[in-house]
């Protein structure tokens, strides 16, 4: 049969269905890119974490060199080497541990001389060195912190007596983390490359006589003893701690403070990267921000399947097998004409259930016809306006112009599926999947869903829902009932206006209530509200679209679950729609 013989209603089928094929196309195609964002977050949290376990883990380290200090009267020289020794096998990126003890200015000459003792002839407190190499002792203070021993010594053995009280930098740390007896750190940057991306990490943790924090301001003071403080090389520390678990194609950039390129403390930034997704790193008092770049070679890109395909495939398919049911319900309507042409008087009765069948099919025919034209014919011509003019139109408008064929495709996929639900029904062919279920559930799901409509016309939608017993009813279809309640109230309720939505058990009975502030309906039209193809006088308010077939629909699900559905309604006042089912 060729394709211009066939019927008006086929043709649309047919074309609606290529247009579906395509959006579900452009869809999966889309899903399966989303997955792999999904996939790219749930790294960032898994890594995040491991980063942030290897922060803290070094905290512990100095945590574990004062836990030293209070376990013993008195930790040697060499004592103190034997224990973070192993520490700096393993983590190449210490520069040094140092222990700084508190010094009062009554006690600087004894330290001083007891050091000298001990093999560092010359020793003495010093504020810094000069440019010549000379030693330059610390002024007269109340109180110095010098630093006692260091390591490895080899290469931080001049730092020896030097009073990090006179480094303003660190001094600041050291007031903080002595007044909160919390660890505290601190980044400073290379004086020599003045670049984040080569500057050290300091961090502190005090040391209290007795090994517990004072609450008291003066016993802080009394107790108060020392430091241990580290120093990190932070770029090599990073590198070092993420080299195990960060995949290939995953792009690490810390940032301190804020995300600027002159607070970047580690990685290259990749310019327009297909994923990016920022965390915080928290330790001691810092805050860093850590952005994981994703490049197309993580997990091996998006996994774009032949999914898509499929699935435009069955929508092709089921738009062929729709046509040719459209193309035999046409030709059996000739047929059933010319039978009922040849006896008329001797099929009186039938020929009456015949009309009324014809009428039903004229109208679901002529409905097709006419509600899927006009959307239609606006698809074409947006499409032919954005081929026509090609790069040349503008974003806004191209944008604008997509909107409107997505919303004109959306409004034919609801008009399709109510033909198709009306389809159903009057064929006697609709059957309830019946199994235990919470209607409060589905209640608070479905209006959930709804109320981003709402909030695009400002309405508020307030819900009263009692909790009751579990019981069997068809969940999709009772969603159906409770979708098209509400989105009749929203579609004709001005905008500002209150939606209240309740359930609560009537006896034996589960009842479920929709009331509007709309313009509400006459009595003469209130008895034609649940037949099919019904337009009233009342409109809707934003322009949106209606079928007339939504309540009709409505009422044979209620109806099959042995229930009934009922509207309160009078002009100027809004309306109430009611809906029973049993509970048993």
């Amino acid at each position: 049969m060729r394709l211009k013989n066939l019927a008006i209603q086929t043709k649309i089928v047919l074309l609606v269905g290529i247009i579906l094929a395509g959006i579900v196309y452009k869809h999966v195609w889309s899903r399966q890119y989303t997955d792999w964002g999904k996939v790219h977050e749930q790294e960032v949290i898994e890594d995040n974490l491991l980063l942030q376990r290897d922060l803290q883990a070094i905290v512990r380290d100095l945590e574990g060199i004062v836990s030293l200090f209070k376990s013993s009267d008195f930790v040697s020289r060499n004592g103190f080497k034997a224990y973070v020794g192993p520490i700096l096998e393993k983590q190449k990126f210490v520069k040094a541990f140092k222990w700084v003890p508190l010094i009062s200015d009554k006690n600087r000459e004894s330290y001083e001389k007891k050091m000298r003792q001990e093999g560092f002839p010359g020793f003495q407190i010093v504020q810094h060195y000069s440019k010549s190499g000379e030693i330059i002792p610390a002024l007269k203070n109340e109180i110095y912190y010098p630093v006692h021993y260091v390591e490895p010594g080899v290469s931080n053995e001049e730092v020896l007596g030097f009073d990090i009280g006179t480094d303003p930098e660190l001094l600041k740390i050291l007031n903080e983390s002595k007044e909160t007896g919390e660890p505290a750190a601190m980044e400073r940057i290379d004086l020599v490359s003045n670049s984040r991306e080569n500057s050290s990490l300091y961090i502190v943790v005090p040391y209290y006589e007795g090994g517990k924090f004072p609450a008291d301001l003066h016993d802080r003071a009394e107790k108060f003893k020392g430091f241990a403080l580290g120093k990190y090389g932070i770029k090599e520390m990073i590198k070092e701690m993420v080299k195990d678990y960060l995949p290939k194609g995953l792009n690490l950039l810390v940032y301190v403070d804020e995300e600027k390129n002159e607070n970047r403390l580690f990685g290259q930034p990749i310019k327009d990267p297909p994923k990016q997704i920022p965390s915080v790193a928290s330790f001691s008092n810092r805050h860093w921000i850590m952005v994981w770049q994703a490049t197309k070679a993580f997990r091996g890109g998006p996994k774009f399947t032949n999914d898509a395909y499929w699935f435009a495939g069955a929508i092709l398919a089921v738009t062929l097998f729709l046509s040719i049911i459209f193309e035999i319900m046409a030709s059996r309507t000739r047929q059933v004409e010319n039978q009922v042409r040849l006896r008329t008087e001797e099929l009186t009765q039938s020929n009456a259930k015949l009309m009324e069948l014809n009428d039903l099919k004229n109208k679901f025919l002529g409905m097709a016809s006419h509600d899927l034209r006009n959307p239609l014919a606006s698809i074409k011509g947006y499409a032919k306006f954005l081929l026509d003019k090609g790069k040349n139109i503008k974003e806004d408008t191209r944008q604008e112009f997509l909107s409107t064929i997505y919303s004109a495709s959306k409004n034919m996929v609801g008009l399709l599926e109510n033909l198709l639900d009306i389809s159903v029904i009057e064929s006697g062919q609709l059957n309830l999947n019946l199994q235990t279920a919470s209607m409060k559930h589905l209640a608070e799901d479905r209006v959930h869903l709804q109320k981003i409509l709402a909030e695009k016309k400002e309405i508020s939608i307030e819900m009263t829902l009692e909790a009751m017993p579990d019981f069997p009813f068809d969940a999709n279809r009772m969603g159906q009932v409770i979708d098209n309640l509400l989105g009749n109230a929203i579609k004709f309720s001005p905008p500002g206006k209150d939606i209240h939505v309740r359930l609560a058990a009537n006896g034996e009975m589960a009842r479920f209530s929709v009331t509007d502030e709309g313009p509400g309906i006459s009595r003469e039209e209130r008895g034609r509200l649940f037949e099919h193809f019904q337009k009233l006088s009342p409109r809707p308010t934003g322009g949106e679209n209606s079928s007339g077939l939504g309540l009709a629909i409505a009422r044979r699900i209620v109806e099959e679950h042995h229930g009934n559905i009922e509207v309160e309604s009078e002009p100027g006042s809004g309306s109430t729609f009611i809906v029973e089912i049993p509970m048993q």
